[in-house]
């Protein structure tokens, strides 16, 4: 097995027998997780509202910063390109650039468009832990979602029978409202324009009349 650094803490055990109450353990409370969030995020988990995603991010984001993989680095800036001083012999240049998922976060959408003209070199390396950092918060997203849909399982066992044996009727109301909901939440963002609840109203209504005269 490789000794190489893990992105994650390198945990110790007694036993098998020790390791398995953990990994219990951590599912347990990985329930408990998905339980919690749908009592208390509306719409979860087929939806996020924009305000509770913001705020889940922020946590999201505390525990990338405790991570190796999105640890703070120090630039040293050498004919305009940033270097990290780890990779740098000799003197530290004095122009230093310090990043950290906290600064890099820190910038506004405005502010970062900006840097990609006004200083390329920063810019990339600022854009790669955001975007590393982006990655990591929607699979955390992802897990907690599937945590809540086990628990949705759980709650309601016949669920699943029923999704199966819906009519097609029934089948497209189903996904009609899912449409909508997801489409009122991403105009809620206000960052997508593609997202339009009169249009896709218009588009449903025109999709049952055609349906009826197929029949």
């Amino acid at each position: 097995m490789s000794k190489a650094k893990s992105v994650v803490d390198v945990q110790s055990y007694k036993s098998l027998s020790d390791f398995g109450y953990n990994v219990a353990k951590r599912a347990d409370a990985v329930r408990a997780d998905g339980a919690w969030a749908l009592d208390n995020i509306v719409g979860f988990p087929e939806d996020c509202p924009p305000e509770a995603r913001v705020e889940l991010n922020e946590g999201f984001r505390q525990r990338a910063s405790e991570l190796p993989k999105y640890a703070e680095t120090i630039f040293g800036v050498v004919d305009g390109n940033y270097i990290p001083l780890s990779q740098l012999s000799g003197d530290a240049p004095k122009e230093q650039y310090k990043l950290n998922v906290a600064i890099a976060f820190s910038y506004s959408q405005q502010q970062i468009g900006a840097m990609k003209s006004e200083d390329p070199a920063k810019y990339r390396v600022t854009y790669d832990l955001r975007d590393r950092v982006n990655k990591y918060c929607s699979g955390r997203l992802a897990d907690l979602k599937l945590a809540a849909k086990k628990v949705l399982r759980e709650r309601n066992p016949e669920s699943a029978t029923r999704a199966a044996t819906l009519s097609f009727g029934e089948f497209v109301e189903k996904t009609f409202d899912t449409f909508k909901t997801r489409c009122k939440s991403a105009e809620s963002r206000g960052n997508d324009p593609t997202a339009n609840s009169k249009a896709l109203e218009a588009a449903i209504i025109a999709f049952k009349v055609k349906l009826e005269v197929t029949k």
